[in-house]
């Protein structure tokens, strides 16, 4: 299934009553996101023990030395802080995080035949820690991938795409997500790299976006335009993964006639028994 259409599908399952309650949830955690990472940055920015370290950091990358600190001001300067310390942020951060996963998972039960009951109850402890676990390490392999050579993280992209989808929709465990994602990858490469170009779009988009509205207005905006775009992605990727594990199990079985009985016909004339 390509990216253009797994969008459209995403979009016929997110209509009515389970598409509003899903974007309530994403613009919730969204805006939520986007206080966490304020409270965070201005949290780092205050602590005497990592100012020093992020100035390093600010000196590493070539910037300015006389506009370091006043750097480290506007980023501390922010009204959406929430004025906790760097280690209550942390957990602030990490809480937001492992609700956006349940967010995540629910989206993708949804849209792949879930009622909303279900999506939002079935076994859902488990999917959100073994998915946000998964999540971290192929977030981290596309990194270190595209940190090397570009090629190796967008093929790691590419063939881990589907991994998050196994754990939410199938109750797949680690290992068996990631040799699901990378089976369902082998042999449509191209066709996967076009969802995940989509995936890019829908991710740069909200951002961008809020990049043209300064000030607190823009940081909110940001939220409200990336909870919608998260909602989407996982409607996308949700529908791809459907399209694609139901490919792989219907395949050798054109029409079905693989499945089908070999005595479960009409009987012809050489069919009959010979009379004695």
């Amino acid at each position: 299934m390509d990216g253009a259409t797994a969008l459209v599908e995403a979009l016929r399952e997110l209509r009515g009553r389970v598409g509003a309650a899903l974007a309530a949830l994403f613009l919730a955690v969204g805006v939520a996101t986007v206080v966490a990472r304020e409270t965070l940055l201005a949290a780092a920015v205050g602590d005497a023990t990592l100012r020093p370290a992020l100035v390093e950091q600010y000196r590493a990358l070539g910037v300015d030395p006389a506009t370091i600190e006043a750097n480290l001001a506007t980023m501390g300067d922010t009204p959406l802080a929430l004025g906790l310390s760097y280690g209550g942020s942390l957990l602030l951060f990490l809480a937001v995080a492992l609700v956006a996963e349940y967010a995540a998972v629910v989206a993708l039960r949804a849209v792949t035949g879930d009622g909303l009951r279900a999506a939002a109850t079935r076994r859902v402890g488990r999917a959100v820690a073994v998915g946000f676990l998964v999540g971290v390490l192929v977030r981290g392999l596309v990194a270190v991938g595209l940190a090397a050579f570009v090629l190796p993280g967008v093929f790691l992209a590419v063939s881990l795409l589907f991994a998050h989808a196994a754990i939410a929709v199938d109750d797949a465990g680690p290992v068996e997500a990631l040799s699901t994602a990378w089976g369902l990858a082998a042999g449509r490469r191209f066709e996967v790299l076009g969802v995940v170009s989509l995936l890019l779009a829908l991710y740069l988009s909200p951002r961008l976006l809020a990049a043209t509205v300064p000030g607190t207005p823009g940081l909110l905006l940001g939220g409200v335009a990336i909870g919608l775009g998260n909602l989407l992605s996982a409607g996308v990727v949700g529908r791809a993964y459907v399209a694609a594990r139901d490919g792989i199990e219907g395949e050798g079985n054109e029409d079905g006639a693989d499945d089908a009985d070999p005595y479960d016909a009409p009987l012809g004339a050489d069919d009959l028994p010979e009379p004695e």
